[in-house]
């Protein structure tokens, strides 16, 4: 497996992650009877955190990848 390929697949793989636990803490939080609320409430802020970072990386792939191509051309 060559890096280009690890650092989209990391970066993508972080921010499905992040959207799928959004996904399941929205439902305990709408579920008044889960008593799991607040642990939702919590994950949410690390959730957050992942895609942000996940985001930047990929973000930083992006650049690094113009900048190559601006330097080649």
């Amino acid at each position: 497996m060559n890096v280009t390929h690890s650092a989209v697949s990391a970066s993508l793989y972080g921010i499905n992650q992040g959207f799928e636990r959004l996904g399941q803490n929205s439902e305990k939080i709408a579920n008044p009877n889960s008593g799991e609320q607040l642990q939702a409430l919590v994950d949410n802020t690390l959730v957050e955190k992942q895609v942000q970072a996940s985001t930047k990386a990929l973000k930083t792939y992006d650049d690094m990848i113009g900048t190559l191509l601006d330097v080649t051309a």
